[in-house]
């Protein structure tokens, strides 16, 4: 379940824009990771660590859970190498304002949207082998087939040859088992400390995947279908260089990991992108000052 609320959003500098916020309402103790009252406001806390921070008013308290609970010694992650999860979809909201004459200010937006459903079967102790069928939001009927392991001793990787079981029969597209294995989650099993930070990679989904490093801190203690669940305040401030763009991204937001597995749950991330973009090899590059909106949700069998 997805609760909408109108927003308006203000930076340091003063001017704002109207936008719609997105906030997941799953029955999760996420309410104070996401939104803050402050001086009759409901602010998100994590995205001070932005210059020009965000500032979201508006009744985001009922979207919101109950507050989560502090965590006040480490939690050891990834036990076991799986839960019981279903489906995970990621989606990145691309959107600019642009002037329009007798119309005036005009949000243009676009969301790129990917969903993953999972098959999962144990191979061995704590070992687990996992078919995911990765399917985008404009290719439905063409999904693709991605086979990977996950162990706790830190062997979470794509099927390679020599391997046996569901394994070798292998994926559709080895690099993109290789981005899932890393991205899905913990790689190997780790003790978190509450003073401590954690990194966590991310990829968006834009009309070409971008790779970013998330810098979290742990917040508190939550809880996703009987699950005992992690969340993290994270932030993004990198520089990106590749063959479709060259910009600044930057990101502030809220990650949940469910503690069994070191499985990431839930993302809610917001931001902006700022430099040049070019949409394929043969197009010109053309300036960008985009917003960025990033969710990623995870349902259970």
């Amino acid at each position: 379940m997805v609760c909408q609320a109108a927003g308006h959003v203000r930076s340091s500098q003063g001017n704002g824009d109207k936008f719609r916020v997105m906030v997941p309402s799953r029955g999760t103790d996420l309410g104070r990771a996401l939104v803050g009252r402050q001086d009759g406001v409901f602010v998100c806390p994590v995205a001070r660590a932005l210059a020009g921070c965000i500032v979201v008013a508006g009744m985001l308290a009922d979207c919101a859970p109950a507050a989560n609970k502090p965590l006040s010694q480490p939690v050891e992650l990834m036990e076991v190498p799986w839960g019981r999860f279903a489906r995970q979809c990621a989606s990145t909201r691309v959107s600019y304002a642009t002037v329009r004459w007798r119309v005036g200010d005009t949000e243009v937006a676009k969301v790129y949207k990917t969903c993953i459903g999972f098959s999962a079967m144990p191979s061995g102790p704590d070992v687990v082998e996992i078919t995911a069928s990765v399917s985008k939001a404009d290719r439905p009927s063409a999904p693709v087939i991605l086979r990977i392991r996950r162990d706790t001793e830190g062997r979470a990787r794509a099927a390679v040859p020599g391997d046996i079981g569901l394994l070798a029969q292998g994926s559709d597209v080895p690099e993109a088992a290789e981005t899932l294995a890393r991205d899905i989650g913990l790689t190997a099993r780790q003790l978190l400390n509450p003073s401590e930070p954690i990194s966590l990679p991310v990829q968006l989904s834009l009309p070409f995947p971008v790779n970013g490093a998330l810098s979290c801190h742990p917040v508190g203690k939550a809880s996703d279908h009987g699950r005992q669940t992690v969340v993290l305040s994270c932030t993004l401030d990198q520089i990106v260089h590749t063959d479709h763009l060259a910009a600044q991204v930057r990101f502030a937001g809220v990650e949940e990991i469910d503690v069994p597995s070191g499985v990431c749950l839930t993302s809610l991330l917001t931001g902006d992108l700022r430099g040049r973009i070019r949409l394929h090899d043969n197009a010109a590059w053309q300036s960008a000052n985009d917003r960025l909106l990033y969710q990623r949700e995870t349902d259970f069998e």
